[in-house]
């Protein structure tokens, strides 16, 4: 029970760990990826990241797992359309994770040696033994074929992880090999693959967890080696209580721990940290837990004749967590029986042993001697020998089976007791004979037990004094060497220092004097270097200013010529009596403006390279608004962000602001002047601006698939702009026009929380 809490509470720490270092992408990023056609490698990790995410969540919810087979299929067909084989054989094991959780093991497998056949070929030994991890999770740990297979796929990915350089994973996979070698109780092959797990991480300076050193420790204590033992269950009691967090694994380190010294019979030791394990699994509410230390506890009071005490343990355990596996009721009914039966309270005792006979089906073999015992001497009690004796032959037969000394004790103990009670001397000295030599065997294993645990304990002692002494007799041969060496360079000193001290003396002055000519010198070079550095700095900031100048003067006159070309459409106007020609005149004054406007800000503004859109599109709307006598009742609401585009997008975004406008307020309100034109200038995604213009109007004439007829020079002129700005344009006409225009703008710019202007036109006549 204990072994598969363990494995159980592994399990799910590794799966926490992999969802606290795997964030789950946006979902309106996840969306972009799907539809892209080729993702680049960064967006293939994110979509792997992203199915392993919904994987690993607790529970097997189908909507989890078909979000992660959407993003696996995606990986796959994208890596299969580009050939990339690395790819495809990473999706694979994204696959296998998914049928393991469906529960579909033998789909697993057949994705897992697909993938293991791509990795061979290229020789990719992380990713191969990430796929031995992974088929090894495929087979039952139930079957005798699962857990060998498990064992042998682990011991291939813990090579070749160590073959690729991975030393942390390389641990990892043979800590969870000894795991699966606690599962067949191979305990030799345990504390050999833990012991190189430690190994690795004491190499790559690492701390093992708790769990390693439990597990360890409790592969030494079923080899008899005590001493190691509690030196690796210390060790793992010493690194959860660093700890500031409790999770289940804890009620098991304590756990083991405290039946390592009930073997040992430090029955008081042990239930110190039986207690400390007990609140930790009231916190978390563990039912099997609770009901593990509870047999735990109540078999140490019986150790120590502390019958009643062990009796409230399991009756609180009967009350508030009753066992629901027969196999744990039966051990609950042996230990109350075996406490009544110890305090001579009969009555309370038949009811517990009728019960053990009602469900003798249940009864497991390793139990099976403790249920005999109680039958013996119950029957001892009520003086019928016969039976037993007859019930102490089979806790003999039963205790010899299971290869448990104790049993074997205490049968020849019973025995001998009812042999004397039937006068059959001679057989009873024979039994009695037994059960003293069977006893001295435990007490000397025992006294080995203990001497093997004070000599470790002897041992760490010894060290940590002799690492003590070794401290202090280097610090004081050190001193002695700090005083010898000074005392040596005293005398020195004053024997030198007579004969060297002019020489030096005169030596001094001369590297004196030599040094203060070399300064000198230094300081007329660097005056000279300083002089010319200033000289060049002048000269570049005069070819700055002169560089600024001239822009600045190209932008002025760029801007004038425009106002010319403007002049002479007028002076055109003028001589012409045709409205289409005068219609086109005035169309092209507003483009020539919009551009126009565009070259002004830039000799305006000392940025010469980027444009103020918010307060550029303003005063375009302005410009426009004062071009026109019948927007009297038109309403203009400016919804524009602060972000600054450089001239090749400015540009085509004034001409669409300006087609749209001027048709706007041209034909969208025929008839009804109480009109709204909304113009809108946002980010809706990192990267990505928006461009809207959408009025309350009469919209444009639907065509047969009812969709607006964009056939006019100004819709094409529109459309010609977005894809100039490399974007998308989109037009609706249902309540009104709506134009919208999508691109990535060129500079990142800092975006201010969205801001709303709203002018009413009064008089523009």
């Amino acid at each position: 029970m204990n072994r598969l809490l363990l494995f159980c509470c592994c399990m799910i720490g590794c799966l926490f760990e992999c969802l606290a270092q795997k964030q789950l992408p946006s979902h309106e990023v996840l969306q972009q990826l799907m539809k892209k056609e080729r993702p680049d490698t960064a967006e293939m990790h994110l979509l792997l990241d992203a199915g392993y995410v919904y994987v690993m969540r607790p529970g097997t919810a189908h909507t989890d797992m078909d979000s992660a087979a959407l993003y696996a299929e995606k990986v796959l067909r994208s890596s299969v359309k580009a050939d990339e084989k690395i790819w495809e054989g990473r999706s694979y094991l994204l696959y296998v994770q998914i049928f393991r959780e469906r529960n579909i093991p033998a789909k697993g497998i057949e994705y897992a040696l697909k993938a293991k056949d791509i990795f061979e070929k290229y020789e990719r030994k992380d990713y191969l033994a990430d796929t031995y991890t992974e088929l090894a999770g495929c087979y039952d740990i139930g079957t005798t074929d699962g857990i060998n297979t498990r064992i042998k796929y682990y011991k291939e990915a813990a090579r070749l992880y160590g073959e690729a350089g991975l030393k942390e994973r390389q641990a990892h996979t043979l800590y969870v090999l000894g795991d699966q070698y606690n599962v067949i109780d191979d305990y030799k092959s345990l504390t050999e693959a833990l012991t190189q797990s430690v190994a690795i991480y004491d190499e790559i300076k690492v701390e093992p967890g708790a769990d390693i050193y439990s597990l360890l420790g409790l592969g030494y204590n079923r080899r008899n080696d005590f001493g190691n033992a509690l030196k690796y269950s210390v060790l793992a009691v010493k690194v959860i209580e660093s700890l500031k967090d409790t999770v289940p694994a804890h009620i098991t380190v304590y756990n083991r721990l405290g039946l390592l010294y009930y073997y040992m019979g430090e029955y008081q030791e042990a239930l110190k940290y039986y207690e400390k394990a007990w609140p930790i699994a009231v916190k978390l509410k563990d039912a099997t837990s609770l009901w593990t230390l509870s047999v735990s506890i109540a078999a140490s009071y019986g150790k120590m004749s502390m019958f009643n005490e062990a009796i409230a343990v399991l009756k609180r355990e009967e009350r508030y967590y009753p066992p629901i596996d027969p196999r744990d009721k039966i051990q609950m009914y042996v230990l109350l029986a075996r406490c009544y039966l110890d305090i001579n309270r009969p009555n309370e005792l038949l009811p517990y042993l009728r019960l053990l006979d009602d469900n003798k089906k249940y009864v497991p073999e390793e139990l099976q001697p403790a249920v005999d015992d109680l039958g013996a001497r119950y029957n001892f009690y009520l003086k019928q020998y016969t039976k037993s004796h007859e019930l102490a032959s089979q806790m003999l037969t039963n205790g010899t089976k299971v290869h448990s000394s104790n049993a074997q004790q205490l049968a020849y103990l019973n025995l001998y007791k009812a042999d004397s009670a039937m006068g059959n001397f001679e057989e009873a000295l024979a039994h009695y004979r037994m059960y003293k030599s069977i006893n001295d065997t435990l007490f000397n294993t025992a006294k080995s037990r203990q001497i093997s645990v004070l000599q470790v304990q002897f041992e760490t002692k010894q060290k940590d004094q002799a690492l003590k002494l070794n401290q202090q007799d280097i610090e004081l041969l050190t001193r002695k060497a700090e005083l010898q060496n000074a005392a040596l360079n005293t005398a020195n000193f004053t024997r030198n220092v007579i004969i060297a001290g002019a020489a030096m003396l005169a030596i001094m002055l001369g590297l004196v004097y030599n040094r203060y000519q070399l300064k000198l010198r230094n300081n007329r070079q660097l005056e000279q270097k300083q002089e010319e550095i200033n000289q060049k700095n002048q000269f570049l900031e005069k070819l700055v200013d002169e560089k600024e100048w001239l822009v600045k003067e190209i932008h002025h006159r760029v801007k004038n010529n425009l106002q010319i070309v403007m002049s002479l459409l007028n002076t055109q106007a003028a001589f012409l009596d045709d409205k289409d020609a005068l219609n086109a005149i005035r169309e092209s004054r507003y483009r020539m403006q919009a551009i126009s406007l565009i070259h002004q800000k830039l000799y305006q503004s000392e940025n010469m390279a980027l444009i103020d859109m918010h307060t550029y599109i303003r005063e375009l709307v302005e410009y426009l608004k004062d071009g026109f006598s019948d927007v009297s009742k038109i309403r203009f609401d400016l919804q524009i962000t602060h972000v600054k585009l450089d001239v090749s997008q400015s540009v085509p975004i004034g001409l669409i602001l300006n087609e749209a406008i001027t048709n706007a307020i041209k034909y969208a309100f025929v008839g009804n002047n109480n009109g709204l034109i909304t113009i809108s200038l946002q980010e809706t995604a990192t990267g990505r601006l928006s461009l809207t213009i959408a009025d309350n109007g009469v919209g444009l004439p639907l065509e047969d698939n009812n969709k607006p007829r964009k056939t006019s020079m100004g819709m094409m002129l529109m459309n010609t702009l977005a894809e100039q700005l490399e974007g998308t344009l989109n037009i609706q006409s249902k309540i009104g026009l709506t134009i919208t225009v999508s691109f990535r703008y060129q500079e990142k710019q800092t975006f201010t929380e969205r801001e709303e202007l709203e002018e009413e036109i009064t008089d523009y006549a």
